[in-house]
C-alpha cells in the first residue's frame, strides 16, 4: 500500500504543477540507455560503440543546418518521419536559428528534443570550397586522451601472483580528423592484472587498435582500413557492434549505417581489415569488404579428439589476458570474413541484399549440452538475406529475411520447423505529431547460425527466438510524455540454464513531465515475466516476475548547477523461492564554474542500497570520465559515493579525475575468485588528460 500511495502522490504532483520545458544532460541520456541494456543482458560492461559514438557527440556537437553533412544515424531514437520533417524545415525556412525551433516540428516531442540537445547544436553553415588533400590535412584537428585506474586493496589475485601484471589500467587514444572527410584513429589498452611491455604480441599494450576513414570522396562514400563494424538491414544477416536493444527509448526499425569504425576500447565482435561503399549508380550502392582477425579461443580438452585433427571448443571473448589460462587462448584462431552488401534506394523505397562468407583456420567443436545441441559446429559457414524499406506518408513498412549455410545444416532443411531461417518484420504509424504506434515480428529457427547476427529482442543472436513486439509513444493530457511497450518472446528449444521451451513477457511504461521551469520528472515501470530451471526436477522449470520501478526528478535551474535524486525499488518473486527485494536511493550533484579563468566542473553522488539477493541485483549508471561509462551491478547492503572532478586549462588541455568508494558494513571479504579482497570498503580512482591540438 505504501508503493501505492507513493505513485499515486507523484502521478497527482505532474498531472497539477504547471509544464515548462527543461534540458536533459547528455550524461543521463547516455546513463538511461546503458542502465536499460545492462538490466536486459544482466552485465556491467557497456556497449563501447553506443559510448564513444555519443561521447563523441557531447565533445563535438553536430550542426543541424549542416543537412549536407548530418549523419542522422547518429540518432538512433529518431525515426525516418522525424528525419525527413527535420530536413523539410531547413530546406523550406532556412538555417534554424535555436534549438527551440524544434517545438515547431510536427512529431517533435519535449522528451525527444531535451534528449536530443546535449548532442546537437544551431549554428550558421560555412560555404565550403573543393579542397585539396593538402588542405583538408592542414585544416584537421587532433584530441589524444591518456587515462589510467587503479583500485584498491589489492585482491587475492595480485597478493598470491596470480595476475601476471599490475593493477593498473593503462590506454591512450588519439583521433585525428578533418571534417568529416578523413578520420584516423589510434588506440592503446592494458586492463588491470595484464602484463605491460612484455608477454604482449607488441611491445607495451595488451591491446592496439587503428582505423584510417575516407568520407564523401568522389563515387567513394566511405572507405576504411583498420578495425570497423558491418551494419547492414535489421541485423538478421550482418550486424557487428552496437545494436538497439529492445524497445526502450529507440525505435523498432534499426537504421543501419553500411560501415562504422570500431570503438577505441572494443577487444571483440570487430572486424579488422578493408571495406569500402561506393556510389555505383544515381540510386545504387555497393559495399565489399574482407577481415582477416585473430580470435582468441579456447582449445579442446587434451583427452579429448575428434578423429585425430586439432580443434576449439569455444571463442573466449572477454579480452583479458592476465593468468596462464588466458594467455594460453591468445590468438587461437583465425577468421577470414569476405562478402557485399547492395543497396538500392529511390525515393521511398529502399532494398538491399547482402551475402558473406566466414571461414575458420580451425574447426569450432562446443563441449555437448542439451542447450548448444544446434550451435555452430564447424569451419565454414555462409550467410545470405535481403532487406527492405518502405514509406508512405506516416505510415513505414520494414523486414529482412535470411538464411545460413553449411554442411551440417543439410539435413535440417526436410524439417520446416528446423530449416536454418530467420526474419523481422514490423510496421510504424504516426497517427499525429504526438502518437506513435510500433509493431515487429521476429523469427529465429533454432539452427539459424550466424556469428554476425543481432536483430531485435531478449538476446543478442536471432537463433533461438520468436516474439512479437508493441510500442505505443504518446502525450496524455497535461503535457506528460508516455512511453510504452510490451515484448512475448518465445524460445522453441533449450537455452543456458533454461533445459525446456521456454516464453515469457515483457512489459515497460515510461512517464515524463517537466513539472516545473527547468524541472524534470520522470517514473519508469518494468515488469518481466520468464523461465528458469527449477531446483527440484530435472527438465522442469519455474515461472519468475521481476519487477522494477523507477524514480528520478532532474532540477537545472541554471548552466550551471543540476541536481538529479532517484529511487529505485525492484522485486523479484518465482515458484519455488522467497521473494527478493531491491532498494535505492541516491542524490547526485553537478556544478559548472565555467566563468572561471580555468573552467571547473565537478559532479558528486552519494548512493544507498539494500538488496537481499541476487536476482533482485540493481544495475545503477554512473558519471565517470570521457569513454569511461559505467554501470555497476550493487547487491548487499551498503553504500556508494563518487566524485568526479574536471578541470580545463585551456582550449587544448583539460584534466579529470574520480575517486569512488564503496562500503558494505556486513561483509568481512567483497569480490569472488581471484578478484576478492579484505574488508569491507573498496576504493577506485581514475584520472585522465586531454589534449586537443
Amino acid at each position: 500500500m505504501k508503493i501505492v500511495r507513493l505513485l499515486a502522490s507523484l502521478l497527482f504532483a505532474m498531472l497539477c504543477l504547471p509544464w515548462a520545458v527543461a534540458q536533459q544532460d547528455g550524461n543521463a541520456v547516455l546513463g538511461e540507455w546503458l542502465e536499460q541494456w545492462a538490466d536486459q543482458f544482466e552485465s556491467e560492461s557497456v556497449p563501447d560503440d553506443l559510448v564513444e559514438r555519443l561521447a563523441t557527440l557531447l565533445d563535438n556537437p553536430m550542426n543541424l543546418n549542416d543537412t549536407a553533412s548530418v549523419d542522422w544515424n547518429d540518432f538512433p531514437f529518431l525515426s525516418d518521419f522525424q528525419r525527413e520533417v527535420l530536413r523539410a524545415y531547413i530546406e523550406q525556412n532556412g538555417e534554424m536559428l535555436s534549438l527551440a525551433e524544434l517545438h515547431l516540428l510536427n512529431g517533435f516531442d519535449s522528451l525527444t528534443i531535451r534528449r536530443m540537445a546535449p548532442f546537437v547544436t544551431v549554428a550558421p553553415v560555412a560555404h565550403q570550397e573543393r579542397q585539396s588533400l593538402r588542405q583538408l590535412l592542414a585544416h584537421g584537428h587532433g584530441n589524444l586522451r591518456v587515462g589510467g585506474k587503479m583500485s584498491w586493496p589489492l585482491s587475492r589475485a595480485y597478493e598470491e601472483d596470480i595476475y601476471a601484471g599490475s593493477p593498473l589500467r593503462l590506454y591512450f587514444r588519439y583521433r585525428f580528423h578533418c571534417a568529416d572527410k578523413i578520420v584516423f584513429q589510434l588506440s592503446a589498452d592494458k586492463d588491470p592484472g595484464e602484463p605491460f611491455l612484455h608477454h604482449t604480441p607488441l611491445p607495451g599494450f595488451d591491446y592496439y587498435g587503428f582505423y584510417l576513414m575516407l568520407n564523401n570522396m568522389g563515387i567513394v562514400k566511405r572507405a576504411i582500413v583498420g578495425k570497423y563494424h558491418l551494419q547492414f538491414g535489421q541485423g538478421a544477416t550482418l550486424w557487428s557492434g552496437f545494436a538497439p536493444w529492445m524497445s526502450g527509448n529507440m525505435a523498432l526499425r534499426r537504421y543501419g549505417q553500411g560501415i562504422r569504425p570500431a570503438s577505441a576500447f572494443c577487444e571483440y565482435g570487430y572486424l579488422q581489415g578493408a571495406a569500402a561503399t561506393l556510389q555505383v549508380a544515381p540510386h545504387t550502392e555497393i559495399t565489399a569488404f574482407y577481415s582477416l582477425a585473430r580470435r582468441d579461443a579456447t582449445a579442446a580438452p587434451s583427452d579429448t579428439s575428434l578423429s585425430g585433427e586439432d580443434y576449439l571448443q569455444s571463442l573466449y571473448e572477454s579480452g583479458y589476458h592476465r593468468t596462464d589460462n588466458e594467455m594460453s587462448k591468445r590468438n587461437n584462431l583465425v577468421e577470414q570474413l569476405f562478402g557485399t552488401h547492395i543497396q538500392y534506394r529511390r525515393q521511398s523505397l529502399q532494398l538491399g541484399a547482402t551475402a558473406y562468407a566466414l571461414h575458420f583456420d580451425k574447426a569450432v567443436i562446443p563441449a555437448p549440452n542439451l542447450y548448444n545441441t544446434y550451435a555452430f559446429r564447424g569451419a565454414d559457414n555462409f550467410n545470405v538475406g535481403i532487406d527492405a524499406t518502405y514509406r508512405f506518408r506516416r505510415l513505414m513498412l520494414f523486414g529482412e529475411a535470411a538464411l545460413a549455410l553449411n554442411d551440417s545444416l543439410r539435413p535440417y532443411w526436410s524439417q520446416p520447423h528446423l530449416r536454418p531461417f530467420a526474419a523481422v518484420a514490423g510496421m510504424m504509424l504516426h497517427l499525429n505529431a504526438n502518437n506513435v504506434v510500433s509493431v515487429a515480428y521476429r523469427y529465429g529457427a533454432p539452427t539459424y547460425q550466424n556469428r554476425f547476427a543481432n536483430t531485435l529482442g531478449q538476446s543478442d543472436s536471432p537463433q533461438n527466438e520468436s516474439g512479437v513486439t508493441l510500442l505505443f509513444n504518446t502525450r496524455l493530457p497535461f503535457f506528460i510524455d508516455m512511453r510504452s511497450s510490451v515484448d512475448f518472446f518465445r524460445f522453441p528449444w533449450f537455452r543456458y540454464r533454461i533445459y525446456s521451451p521456454s516464453s515469457g513477457v515483457d512489459y515497460r511504461l515510461a512517464l515524463s513531465k517537466a513539472v516545473a521551469p527547468y524541472t524534470t520528472l520522470t517514473a519508469q515501470f518494468r515488469l518481466k515475466s520468464a523461465q528458469r530451471n527449477s531446483d527440484g526436477m530435472l527438465y522442469a522449470t519455474e515461472r519468475t516476475w521481476r519487477r522494477q520501478l523507477n524514480f528520478s526528478l532532474d532540477y537545472s535551474p541554471s548552466q550551471s548547477l543540476r541536481l538529479l535524486s532517484r529511487l529505485l525499488l525492484t522485486w523479484f518473486d518465482c515458484e519455488e523461492h522467497a521473494p527478493q527485494r531491491g532498494f535505492l536511493m541516491s542524490q547526485e550533484a553537478s556544478l559548472k564554474w565555467a566563468r572561471l579563468t580555468k573552467p571547473l566542473s565537478a559532479t558528486l553522488r552519494l548512493a544507498l542500497f539494500d538488496v537481499s539477493a541476487y536476482d533482485a541485483r540493481i544495475f545503477a549508471y554512473e558519471s565517470d570520465l570521457m569513454y569511461e561509462f559505467a554501470v555497476p551491478m550493487l547487491t548487499g547492503r551498503g553504500i556508494r559515493g563518487y566524485l568526479v572532478v574536471r578541470q580545463d586549462w585551456s582550449d587544448q588541455w583539460s584534466l579529470a579525475l574520480k575517486y569512488a568508494v564503496s562500503f558494505y558494513p556486513d561483509k568481512e571479504s567483497l569480490g569472488s575468485g581471484y578478484d576478492v579482497v579484505p574488508g569491507h570498503m573498496k576504493h577506485e580512482i581514475k584520472a585522465q588528460i586531454r589534449w586537443r591540438f
